[in-house]
């Protein structure tokens, strides 16, 4: 059996009930079963292709006396299955798909991704900041090894979430609480011992993923198909998008080595910071309030400002990247140095 090979667990994966119940009853000391009524539902479509999400109504039965037990929880399972759909939809492959030695070695680089957010999430708890909003967690399970086929993450359900595609722009202001809590998190971070920090990704970051999922085969097959998508749109706009991406494939290995020519300290950062992993709810007024930073599997030490560059190309409105870039970079700077009590690096190096 493999991570891509559909099972007979939860939401097709090899994660069974008795798995999540046994973890939910050792974490709240609980002799409490799932009843008849149990249910799970998929939310993870389109919002990731490493993972599976159910969100799952427990139905416990037999409850303590003034037990309190979550009533729906979200398991975040590791799985393959969601990315070979994506692959196929995107004609990452042929119609046959990736073969087994490379969904293999796929696998084992989803294990070490689901481990490091394991190891994120031991983190914020350990930090604790309240301006570092997370989901709860309710229990962790590590890949123990290459043939382990359950990693998972229990953690609590946050009901109403304003839903925001790649496509929808979130407010500067909205941001804000953002930025303040990733650069909150890299200060705190930043205390480590180098020892506690090996677990995230280097300066390779880029490289390392772009190699893994885009071949230079399948490069070419992910840019025609890009042609063909947007057939519809100017000839020339395609082609310009094209060039900008053959020209990004050339220079991305430079990016390894950007402490070494530049000088830049290197701190956490998320490493995929955009629309999906930043969970809103919405206020009473219409403004937007941030719930929790989510999908911490990226984290990596990197120079300060990869976080904001992702932030803002992906989420910010033209206009606002144009009139309020500025303002935000330095809040991330003036919020960072004011954790750590000292200027790590320059306004200027995380513009840069």
């Amino acid at each position: 059996m493999s991570l891509y090979e559909v099972a007979d667990g939860i939401l097709e994966t090899h994660v069974t009930w008795k798995d999540v119940e046994e973890k939910l009853q050792k974490s709240f000391q609980t002799d409490a079963i799932f009843g008849k009524k149990k249910s799970v539902k998929n939310i993870s479509d389109q919002k990731g292709y490493m993972s599976k999400i159910a969100l799952i109504h427990l139905d416990w039965q037999n409850v303590e006396d003034k037990k309190s037990l979550p009533e729906k929880i979200a398991v975040k399972i590791s799985s393959q299955l969601p990315f070979i759909e994506f692959s196929k939809e995107l004609k990452y492959t042929d119609d046959n798909g990736y073969e087994d030695q490379k969904l293999k070695f796929l696998g084992k680089i989803l294990r070490e991704a689901h481990n490091r957010e394991v190891e994120a999430y031991k983190l914020l708890e350990r930090f604790n900041h309240p301006d570092i909003p997370v989901t709860k967690i309710h229990a962790l399970k590590y890949f123990s090894n290459e043939s382990d086929l359950k990693g998972y993450i229990i953690m609590e359900y946050i009901p109403d979430i304003h839903s925001t595609s790649m496509s929808e722009f979130i407010s500067a202001d909205d941001l804000i609480p953002t930025i303040r809590g990733v650069a909150k998190f890299a200060a705190l971070g930043h205390t480590l011992s180098d020892k506690e920090k090996e677990f995230a990704l280097g300066a390779e970051f880029l490289e390392y993923y772009f190699d893994t999922f885009l071949g230079s085969a399948s490069i070419e097959s992910t840019l025609e198909n890009l042609k063909n998508t947007f057939s519809y749109v100017e000839t020339s706009k395609v082609e310009k998008l094209m060039k900008i991406y053959r020209h990004y494939i050339k220079i991305v290995n430079r990016y390894t080595k950007i402490s070494e020519l530049l000088g830049f300290e290197m701190i956490f950062n998320h490493g995929d910071l955009w629309q999906s992993n930043i969970l809103y709810g919405t206020e009473a007024n219409g403004k937007l309030k941030l719930k929790a930073i989510i999908d911490w599997q990226a984290l990596s030490l990197l120079p300060p400002g990869f976080d904001m560059a992702r932030l803002f190309i992906g989420s910010l409105s033209i206009e606002d990247r144009r009139n309020r870039a500025v303002e935000l970079l330095k809040i991330y700077h003036e919020t960072f140095s004011s954790v750590l009590g000292r200027e790590l690096f320059s306004f200027q190096q995380v513009g840069f």
